[in-house]
């Protein structure tokens, strides 16, 4: 389904006879976000009229109760219905797609990665104060048996701000137990390596004592530091292919790609700002949005399938 011919025919075999409900989901969804926020501006009037003197105190105060109330009871309608609205969504859009690009992929939309996981694989260090994610999958592509989520890790190291640690798509995907090293590689000047004391201790997440290793390869060297606890298995695990694949895959996604080799694990960090697989607020039949989900779930299968793991197994 690489042509606009074969998209078209997706949309109109496996999408569009699902559109009908969640359009109508969809609206009992608005609905209930009108009705709060015209309580939200009735109370307001009320709380005007009373100092307007145009309703006395007990008329105020018994329309203003009322009107709290139902604000209220519509922001749980509203929140109540977005959720049985999105679970819908998934399960007949995304789940569809990801069976038609590659059939037996299990979806888990409320799963995430595990905090183990992220913290072992070392890639984004940074203590954080808030972890989230969902849109789980887990399958096997090829030879390699991986699963990967969206994940949202944020901090408040920057006062009253917070930031982003990491947002995007996290993959754990298996190799051989021989490789029982640690070998992370970071875009160039990325490194998470500490730089201070005060990092060491509090600002990173802590990990094994690592050495670099350097390649005689100046493309993926200008884009990669390499560090490891047993340098000599990170050039085993680091082979022609597996370099020229980590390359190709940063600079066809023009990402600042990350990826670890940890006891058994490789874990590869794709960071993207945008929500990749939420349902729109004005159409979930849009095809546009829909196509980006396809797209996404494509960039799932050929990140696995073209990373150049297969010789590690």
């Amino acid at each position: 389904m690489d042509d606009s011919s074969g998209f078209e025919n997706f949309y109109a075999e496996k999408i569009a006879p699902s559109l009908p409900r969640l359009r109508n989901e969809c609206r009992q969804m608005d609905s209930w976000h009108l009705v709060a926020v015209l309580a939200g501006i009735l109370g307001f009037l009320c709380f005007i009229g009373y100092h307007a003197e145009i309703l006395t105190g007990p008329q105020a105060s018994w329309l203003f109760v009322l009107f709290a109330a139902l604000l209220v009871f519509s922001v749980y309608k509203y929140a109540q219905r977005t959720d049985r609205f999105t679970a819908a969504f998934k399960k007949a859009v995304i789940k569809t797609i990801i069976d038609d690009v590659c059939p037996g992929l299990v979806y888990k939309p409320d799963e995430c990665i595990t905090t183990r996981e992220y913290k072992t694989s070392s890639l984004y260090r940074y203590r954080y104060d808030y972890f989230d994610g969902d849109d789980y999958i887990e399958g096997i592509i090829g030879n390699i048996s991986f699963h990967c989520s969206e994940l949202c890790v944020k901090s408040d190291y920057a006062g009253n701000k917070q930031i982003f640690v990491f947002k995007g798509l996290f993959f754990v995907a298996k190799i051989n137990d021989r490789f029982s090293g640690g070998t992370y590689v970071w875009p160039r000047n990325r490194a998470q390596l500490a730089t201070s004391i005060m990092d060491q201790r509090y600002r990173l997440l802590p990990m094994p004592e690592v050495a670099d290793v350097h390649f005689d390869d100046e493309e993926f060297s200008t884009q990669f530091r390499v560090c490891s606890t047993w340098p000599e298995q990170a050039k085993e695990i680091l082979s022609p292919q597996v370099r020229t694949s980590l390359v190709s895959m940063s600079r066809l996604m023009n990402i600042a790609l990350s990826v670890s080799f940890v006891a058994g694990l490789c874990y590869i960090g794709v960071p993207v700002r945008d929500d990749l697989l939420e349902p729109t607020d004005y159409d979930p039949g849009d095809k546009i949005e829909i196509k980006k989900y396809f797209l996404t779930i494509r960039a799932v299968t050929n990140i696995i399938s073209k990373s150049g793991l297969s010789e590690l197994q």
